[in-house]
């Protein structure tokens, strides 16, 4: 099993240790990653609203580099996942779109031919490798460690590509579950994180990240899982911002999924990626290790 591993730009930069855990199960699992080299930006939302056909350019000249390694594409980020899924989509069906794209690709000496398929970590972990295989792979579970989980928003939407939501939700709470964690339902878990609002809407976006950690905290959760990098740096770092603008402190530690599965795996963290946690995770870890 082998994938072409796509990193786009916010987890080399602000979010290594989701890398570094995927990696790490991913590897144990069997599973075989090649980076992707030369790549750029996915062209995420914010650039579909400004410029179609640069958006999609943008994307295709990624899918590409995976067509000519002949392998599909997996990711680890919902934005990365959303923006390169659906550009794929649209150009394997609409033949005057691809057209006009693989025009602009002739400039860099590529062309779209829609032969490899995108697919984000948690489709690959659940569908591909399977429940039973990464139950067999937990050694040390977790006892009586209470969670909620936060999937994102492109992990599940738009509806043109993901018509049942709820199954999105709910494979993300699976997978949580097959680690010994209690998934503990909670108000608002459709609701955005507020990240993709930051800096153009920043009151608004504030609001949200608050309205969910509130929710967590009703919940009476040790800790949040969430499987998008964006959004994990949203509730992390964001705890932390509200702390100094409203006073307020949560003091909620936010896991990344594949950290989660590592612990239970008894694949052990990096040191350095203790850093990336503003909240930190000792006690969790703590948990795991006595459990």
């Amino acid at each position: 099993m082998k994938y072409a591993f796509y990193l786009g730009c916010l987890i080399p930069a602000r979010a290594v240790h989701c890398e570094h855990s995927a990696k790490s199960v991913l590897t144990a699992l069997g599973v075989d990653l090649e980076y992707m080299q030369d790549t750029t930006c996915c062209g995420p939302f914010t650039v579909q609203s400004l410029d179609y056909l640069s958006w999609l350019s943008m994307a295709a000249r990624n899918i590409c580099i995976a067509e000519e390694m002949n392998l599909d594409i997996l990711t680890l980020c919902n934005d990365c996942y959303e923006s390169l899924l659906m550009a794929n989509e649209i150009l394997k069906e609409d033949e005057e779109t691809r057209g006009r794209v693989n025009e602009v690709l002739s400039d860099v000496d590529k062309e779209f031919k829609g032969g490899i398929d995108v697919k984000h970590l948690v489709e690959v972990i659940s569908e591909d490798i399977g429940l039973e295989k990464i139950r067999e792979a937990v050694t040390h579970p977790f006892r009586d460690l209470r969670v909620t989980t936060h999937a994102g928003c492109h992990l599940v939407r738009p509806r043109s590509l993901h018509t049942d939501i709820q199954s999105g939700f709910q494979v993300l709470d699976d997978l949580v579950e097959v680690t010994g964690a209690r998934v503990v339902d909670y108000d608002y878990k459709e609701v955005c994180c507020g990240g993709p609002l930051k800096f153009m809407e920043d009151e608004i976006s504030t609001e949200l990240t608050r309205q969910k950690l509130v929710s967590f905290k009703r919940a009476n959760v040790q800790c949040v899982v969430t499987v998008c990098p964006f959004c994990f740096t949203r509730f992390d770092l964001g705890q932390v911002e509200i702390r100094r603008l409203f006073k307020e402190r949560y003091d909620l530690p936010v896991i990344y999924l594949m950290e989660l599965l590592s612990l239970a795996m008894n694949l052990k963290l990096m040191e350095s990626d203790f850093r990336w946690h503003k909240i930190k995770i000792d006690e969790i870890v703590k948990a795991n290790v006595e459990g």
